[in-house]
């Protein structure tokens, strides 16, 4: 305790001149110690005889010089009298009980117990020790997790540190919380279930969860329809599977990355047994940010057992180094990935309906949406249904896609940018690229008998285009007015690259590099005339230079001699009008034209008759 200063005869006191005042410790009849300092250095005798003066007939009393103590103490004077107790002001609670003492926040009106006040937020070692063995560990943090469920849920923190452990299961609305990943690491090598989210609401955060040495048959995290679960800048790292859900509902993970497992997660609609309730639908839930890496067998799996999975996000996750699949979709379905890249994945992806043949249409893949992203390098496979499945806005290089004979829908790369090296083989009538850039709306007017470009599309070498346009005209000097439909195709030939000082031959459909360049084209065309010829090419990226070193994938080799010649655009056949064409003056007109590098859609008026133009122009292109 501090020092405290006894002043009850810091001044003269009537009637206690030249009084002996013993000073005892509170509760008892034992001395106190007494000094002249507030350091309590300097000792003074107990008891002290005070000094005296009178006026007036009355006999004054007073310390001699300042008296101090550091205990609660009373005051005896004389044998006869004596004081209340004097306690020091509290400074410290070390050695003091004041689970009963009460407080109030600065600026609050309601007076809570310390106690209570204290178990608001359960901290792990108040249950316990951790940090010795697993045993122990797992004793005092299954004691936290009680203490938080029998408040009906809350956080356990769980201080920096390694712990290791054996398993536990997280009550509803119960969620571990370290001080972050890599910094709290609970550790656990059984080869079971480590950590079982035992209700709604569970889950761990700011920590990570590591299997040491992929125990066989461990799963890190294992729950069976427990919904708004929660992971929270979280690791699991060197399990067999990392997660494993058998349904669950509604849950928000954020920042949560797997690492090194076998099997990343298994995100299964799954009642677990013929006829079972455990299990539920995996529907409805959302995974944002983090990393899948290193899996050996697949990274994330989406998957109709014997329930639905669907509409779930995977968003802004990346899928990196992972030697198995990094994204298995088995018959889920209205399933979303925006913000996704895969990257040095042997497969990058696998669609294809779940085998079940009595589960109807629950388990074929419908609305699987990947994108915006990227993906580089590596394979993906698609067959089965297939049905309203979209690439969307991705950058696709080196990719090796199989559409599997009897895919029975097409799947839409909408506004994808594929390089030279990506592949596609099986039924490749069912990869449909669209571009809805080149889809445009105009509006303008004309006031003579020019043609005037309303809209056009630039196309690259060897590109083609099929054009349809619809358009209303509207004259502001008169009543008349006409609608023109027209539909045609375009098309820009390969560029051609002669070379010399060949060495050996190239082969069609590989890509050409450029060995100063770096240039990069696909191969479509040889006219080849022996140590001589030209090349014709298209899909290609940068500039090739004269006599640099060009070679393709299977071994082909010469000099370029030149640079590239690119052909003009032109129409394939004249503009179809029979669909539907109605005008008032026939000197209107609305048409596609060349224009190379690009085709161009042209209204024509009349001079001196001011025309409004509304139309649009869709455009299926294919390179």
């Amino acid at each position: 305790m501090p020092a405290i200063r006894i002043g009850d005869f810091d001044t003269w006191q009537p009637s206690y001149g030249a009084a002996v005042v013993t000073v005892y410790l509170a509760g008892t009849t034992t001395k106190a110690s007494l000094y002249s300092d507030e350091a309590l250095t300097v000792a003074l005798a107990n008891p002290q005889t005070l000094s005296s003066t009178s006026e007036n007939g009355i006999s004054y009393g007073k310390w001699a010089q300042a008296v101090y103590v550091g205990a609660a103490v009373y005051l005896d004077i004389d044998s006869t009298d004596q004081t209340g107790i004097v306690r020091p002001a509290i400074t410290t609670l070390v050695g003091e009980d004041a689970s009963d003492a009460t407080v109030i926040a600065t600026g609050g009106s309601v007076a809570t117990n310390l106690e209570d006040i204290v178990a608001r937020v359960i901290y792990a070692t108040d249950y316990g020790a951790l940090g010795a063995t697993a045993a122990t560990n797992n004793t005092t943090l299954t004691a936290a997790i009680g203490a938080a469920n029998g408040n009906s849920g809350g956080e356990v923190i769980i201080p920096d540190g390694t712990y290791a452990f054996t398993s536990l299961t997280v009550s509803a609305g119960v969620v571990l919380r370290g001080q972050g990943r890599g910094v709290t690491t609970l550790q656990c090598q059984t080869g079971a279930n480590c950590i079982t989210l035992g209700g709604d609401k569970a889950g761990l955060a700011s920590l990570t969860l590591d299997g040491v040495n992929n125990v066989a048959s461990s799963v890190g995290v294992f729950a069976k329809g427990q919904d708004e679960t929660v992971f929270d800048d979280v690791e699991v790292k060197r399990f067999v599977t990392g997660i494993q859900f058998k349904g669950g509902r509604r849950a928000k993970w954020r920042d949560f990355y797997i690492d090194s497992c076998g099997t990343g997660a298994k995100l299964h609609g799954d009642v677990n047994a013929a006829g079972g309730s455990d299990g539920d639908q995996f529907r409805g839930n959302e995974w944002s940010g983090g990393k899948v890496s290193l899996c050996t067998t697949t990274g994330v799996e989406l998957s109709y057992e014997d329930r639905k999975c669907w509409h779930n996000t995977i968003r802004d996750v990346g899928f990196e180094d992972n030697t198995g699949t990094a994204l298995r979709v088995n018959g889920a379905k209205w399933t979303s990935l925006p913000g996704c890249w895969w990257s040095g994945n042997t497969t990058n992806w696998a669609v294809l309906d779940d085998t079940d043949t009595t589960a109807g249409d629950d388990n074929k893949v419908r609305g699987l949406w990947i994108g915006p992203g990227s993906v580089d390098g590596g394979a993906a496979s698609f067959r089965d249904t297939c049905d309203d499945v979209v690439l969307d806005r991705l950058e696709i290089t080196n990719v090796d896609f199989t559409l599997t004979a009897g895919i029975t829908n097409n799947l839409l790369v909408r506004d994808c940018v594929e390089d030279s090296q990506v592949t596609l083989a099986g039924d490749t009538t069912k990869w449909t690229r669209w571009k809805t850039i080149e889809d445009g709306e105009f509006y303008g007017t004309t006031s003579n008998a020019t043609a005037t470009k309303a809209w056009s599309l630039t196309l690259d070498a060897g590109e083609r285009v099929s054009l349809y346009a619809h358009v209303i005209a509207n004259s502001m000097n008169s009543d008349a007015s006409g609608e023109y439909i027209r539909h045609i195709s375009a098309k820009r030939a390969p560029a051609t690259l002669a070379y010399d000082a060949q060495t050996a031959n190239f082969t069609l459909g590989s890509t050409l590099t450029g060995g100063t360049s770096g240039a990069t084209a696909l191969i479509v065309g040889d006219s080849d005339v022996g140590a001589t010829g030209t090349l014709s090419l298209r899909l290609i990226k940068k500039a090739y230079q004269n006599n640099e070193t060009i070679t393709d994938g299977s071994g082909g080799s010469a000099l370029a001699n030149g640079t590239l010649s690119v052909p003009t655009v032109s129409l394939l056949g004249s503009s179809l009008t029979d669909v539907r064409t109605r005008e008032d003056v026939a000197g209107w007109d609305a048409a596609f034209a060349a224009a190379s590098p690009d085709v161009e859609f042209r209204v024509t008026g009349t001079t001196a008759v001011t025309i409004e133009w509304s139309g649009k122009v869709w455009a299926l292109r294919a390179p």
